[in-house]
């Protein structure tokens, strides 16, 4: 007998295709490298935001640092601090380590009368408070007292407090060390001679100058002060020249404005 013939189905006219509904290998590999494409530039893009915001505080942090319209920060300049210049340095030894020692021992006195006469003569503070307390540590105890009392040889005195400014025009000295035979310093004499212009708070001009002699000592591995042969200190104020409008007659001539 012959077999029956196998009845198919009807296909539905409005069924979709077997590839419609079942996207292919190719279509679904597309759409993963689509999303992993997707999300590659996202993470990209916040990345590139931070940064750009990090950077962005960065600069705004240091500009709120600087004060506007100033390529620096506004900082009080530092005053410039009194050096004395060493001129000639002797020594009652001949022979290199002699030498050696007269040099090194020169340049601690210079370091030691430099910030003494910074201190006395140069700092506004002392114009305005008086010598300070630790300037006088350049002095054995033995002769704090007394210098104290010839402080008038030493610094600005009573003038002091009238100073509106001073610039130092001369600051040098001279040193003699003297050397035993083991090659020690035992004793020096400082030599100096300082010199300074300004002005007075009335405007006059002042011309101060120091001439001093300093014996000196190690004492504990430091230089101090175990007499001074001679100290003064000089004060010279100018009156200040008149304005043209400030007089009718000539300023020789002693004349005065009705």
């Amino acid at each position: 007998m012959r077999p029956a013939p196998r009845i198919e189905p009807a296909a539905d006219e409005h069924a979709p295709a077997a590839d419609e509904v079942l996207p292919s290998r190719a279509v679904r590999s597309g759409a993963h490298k689509s999303r992993g494409r997707f999300v590659a530039g996202v993470v990209v893009l916040v990345v590139a935001l931070v940064g750009v915001g990090i950077g962005s505080w960065a600069l705004m942090s240091n500009d709120s640092s600087m004060p506007r319209g100033s390529g620096s920060p506004a900082t009080t300049p530092a005053r410039p601090r009194l050096f004395f210049r060493i001129g000639e340095v002797t020594t009652d030894r001949t022979g290199k380590k002699a030498v050696g020692v007269a040099g090194d021992a020169s340049v601690e006195i210079a370091g030691q009368l430099s910030s003494f006469y910074d201190s006395v003569f140069m700092d506004p503070d002392t114009w305005k408070n008086g010598v300070p307390e630790g300037a006088w540590v350049l002095f054995d105890r033995s002769l704090r007292a007394r210098a104290r009392e010839d402080s008038a040889s030493f610094t600005l005195g009573s003038q002091a407090a009238s100073l509106k400014n001073l610039r130092v025009e001369n600051a040098s000295m001279s040193v003699e060390v003297l050397v035993d035979p083991r090659g020690n310093p035992q004793a020096a004499v400082a030599e100096v001679e300082f010199k300074a212009r300004g002005f007075l708070v009335n405007g006059q001009r002042v011309t101060i100058t120091n001439t001093a002699s300093f014996l000196f000592q190690p004492e504990k591995g430091e230089w101090l002060v175990f007499g001074y042969p001679s100290a003064k200190t000089t004060i010279e104020a100018q009156a200040p020249s008149p304005s043209a409008s400030g007089a009718s007659g000539s300023p020789d001539s002693g004349a005065t404005s009705p």
